[in-house]
């Protein structure tokens, strides 16, 4: 079947031929003289090299032992392409021969103003021409059975008396090599993208061009054509990639350029995809003078919502109001209660364990005292601090028989008479506390609720507990906890408590009277519609940044996880993180919220993209399960060996090294097969910008534009 598809197929429609074509840019470089399964020699020529433009460090080769021009005809062992990678000198049989005919040279002629030889004898100049090129053996291009390039990652067999003729491939082939996606894995890809719910598969884009120098002379020559480097998009769709560089190598650029081509690859196939950026450095919410004073926010302003930590124009507040979203202002106290490093006392660990969240109506006795509970709480945030808007009030409902029992206690000796039993009783307490009529209960001021629930704690400490009913205390335990930690003071010994001054600084950071009910919710909304999110945590203390990071992943990883698990789909959500190695560190528990993004997000829909300038201080395991890699400089050994545990970056390892250029990068994919080292594009806001306006104008997922800034 194959022999008669290979034969009806002309030289010139046959993609192994096209790969090797002369007239495309092919040249000869050399011959192979010593192969392997994993690894070959090859013999070059001066003159072959200059011809071919040179064999720049870590470029591809093509050796083959077909004719090109006649790869129908030839013998079905010869119809494959070993692609090589150069990654050295090899050393010759010749070699000595070599260096002493150039010592005698230079011995005899020390003054010599041909340092290339080019005066000398013929024969001598040619046989001094040859060196020799060690190569890996990256794969194999072949054909399969229905006449489709494919190529396999390995070699699967050599033989001794079958050398090839090795060439360095011109821009058409070394675009195909670089771009070449396995025709099954892409099928597969593409079928996955319409499972997500895509209309159609989203299209390659442009990440960049192929570079493999720094000294990057040769390929700038005139006629030189750049090579472009495209990524398929569903490489990164619930997937894990990294991002590693120095600091200014490119990393933010090459953040950029996939924010880009995401939010251009998602109006492309007609599907959302929700981008979230924690911004650690405010270098994508705001313009700066890297990007032409651009930012992705300018870019996609129609898009994009900002937030950060207080006000300012354009943004939304990230901070939430602890009043309204009881459960995580809560939380976000607790947890800096916890992380603070100070011991707490009993009525502090009874108000860190309250349950804020609202139970079902169907159970009055138990909707009542969370009520209570709640009105608690929100005055104790009052006491401590915690801004509130104009005509704030907090509601409770009171007993009337424990109203009652006050009386005596509360009420001036002088002011008591007149009332003689329980329903006027319970009445001038009302009225000597401004507590006026509500919804469910009383309303009342932050101001007027403190000064009530103190006398109540007075009044409780006297009677030795406010009965309600015979026998039936008025508060519980739990009430009583709060009410100590309301007035600072201990709820078994009256003596002074650490309380208001420790919840006020454990998470004054976090609220905001203007702040979101929900910013979790609001965020996940956002995403879900395709939105680009950017939260720029440049303001405030480090703790205040990475908790709040954590708190809004965190939300948006539960509430994925739980569509998941009820069987409905999640929306598409790609997450940026700078300073990855404060988050997903090395020591970090498997069981918190980054490792379990990076582990599990992927089936939740959820993609995660991380940079840092320290590999070595990832998870082994995030690292080990990370598909994509983006590389730029790194400055020392240690993070080197690291990376070089993974892919071929170990052929890489020198020249990341000594190489700075800023977005030189080498670039793993889940689709290709190997690195490519490639000049990352920078990040044009006006062309990004055109393809936007473009791109969006036949999306039919569109809806109406967001005012700038949200």
């Amino acid at each position: 079947m194959i022999e008669s598809l290979v034969t009806a197929m002309s030289a010139g429609t046959n993609p192994l031929s096209a790969l090797l074509d002369d007239s495309a840019g092919s040249a000869l470089v050399g011959h192979t003289i010593h192969t392997s399964y994993d690894a070959t020699t090859v013999m070059t020529n001066d003159k072959w090299r200059e011809n071919a433009g040179g064999i720049p460090m870590n470029s591809y080769l093509l050796a083959c032992s077909a004719d090109p021009k006649d790869m129908v005809g030839a013998h079905p062992i010869d119809r494959r392409i070993l692609l090589l990678r150069v990654v050295g000198r090899a050393e010759l049989a010749t070699d000595r021969d070599v260096v002493r005919a150039v010592m005698e040279h230079f011995q005899d002629n020390p003054a010599t103003k041909d340092p290339a030889f080019r005066m000398d004898e013929p024969i001598s100049f040619s046989m001094l021409q040859w060196s020799g090129v060690e190569c890996k053996i990256l794969g194999t291009f072949y054909l399969d059975a229905s006449s489709k390039l494919n190529f396999g990652a390995d070699a699967e067999d050599f033989f001794a008396a079958r050398h090839m003729t090795v060439r360095k491939p011109g821009p058409e082939a070394l675009s195909t090599i670089v771009n070449f996606v396995d025709p099954i894995r892409k099928a597969k890809a593409e079928k996955d993208a319409l499972a997500l719910g895509m209309k159609r598969p989203p299209a390659p884009f442009e990440i960049g061009t192929v570079r493999f120098t720094s000294s990057n002379q040769l390929s700038l020559r005139p006629g030189q054509a750049s090579v472009p480097v495209k990524i398929f998009p569903g490489d990164f769709l619930a997937r894990r990639t990294a991002v590693f560089g120095m600091t200014r190598t490119g990393k933010s650029n090459t953040t950029k350029t996939m924010v880009s081509a995401v939010a251009l690859s998602a109006f492309e196939s007609d599907s959302p995809i929700g981008q979230l950026i924690l911004d650690i450095n405010g270098e994508y919410s705001n313009a700066n003078n890297q990007d032409e004073g651009s930012s992705i926010a300018d870019v996609f302003f129609d898009n994009t919502v900002r937030y950060r930590i207080g006000a300012k124009p354009g943004f939304r507040d990230v901070r939430v109001n602890f009043y309204q979203n009881l459960e995580v202002g809560h939380q976000f106290i607790v947890d800096n209660l916890n992380s603070d490093g100070a011991s707490l006392n009993d009525d502090l660990k009874t108000f860190a364990a309250c349950d804020l969240l609202e139970p079902d109506r169907s159970n009055p006795s138990v909707y009542k005292r969370w009520k209570r509970r709640v009105a608690l709480y929100r005055t104790i945030l009052a006491e401590a601090g915690f801004p509130y808007p104009d005509g704030f009030t907090i509601e409770f409902e009171t007993n009337k028989a424990a109203l009652a029992k006050m009386f005596e206690h509360v009420i001036p000796v002088d002011q008591q008479a007149g009332s003689t039993n329980v329903d006027q009783r319970a009445a001038a307490v009302i009225g000597h506390f401004e507590l006026t009529a509500g919804r469910d209960g009383h309303r009342v001021s932050p101001q007027c609720a403190a000064r009530f629930w103190s006398a109540v704690r007075e009044v409780d400490r006297k009677v030795n507990g406010i009965e309600k009913a015979k026998d039936e205390k008025w508060l519980n335990t739990e009430d009583v906890a709060m009410l100590a930690v309301l007035v600072g003071r201990s709820s078994k010994t009256d003596g002074l408590i650490r309380a208001l001054n420790a919840i006020k600084s454990a998470a004054g950071d976090f609220h905001s009277a203007t702040g979101s009910f929900n910013i979790t919710r609001e965020i996940y909304e956002l995403l879900s519609a395709g939105r680009i999110v950017i939260v720029d945590l440049s303001v405030g203390k480090p703790s205040i940044r990475e908790t709040m990071a954590e708190r809004i992943a965190s939300g948006i990883f539960q509430t994925s996880s739980g569509l998941f698990t009820s069987g409905r789909a999640a929306p598409r959500i790609v997450l940026y993180v700078e300073e990855a190695h404060n988050l997903i560190g090395k020591k970090a528990d498997l069981n918190t919220t980054w490792p379990r993004i990076a582990k599990e997000g992927a089936k939740y829909g959820m993609s995660l993209v991380y940079a840092t300038q320290e590999p070595s201080s990832i998870h082994p395991n995030i690292l080990s399960n990370t598909e994509n890699f983006f590389v730029t400089h790194l400055n020392n050994d240690d993070e080197i060996r690291t990376l070089s545990k993974y892919y071929d970056f170990e052929d890489f390892a020198p020249s990341l090294k000594r190489c700075q250029d800023v977005g030189f990068a080498r670039i793993k994919t889940l689709s290709s097969n190997f690195t490519t080292p490639t000049q990352i594009m920078l990040f044009d806001p006006a062309q990004v910008g055109a393809k936007y306006r473009q791109c969006k104008a036949g999306a039919s997922y569109w809806f109406a534009p967001l005012e700038v800034g949200g």
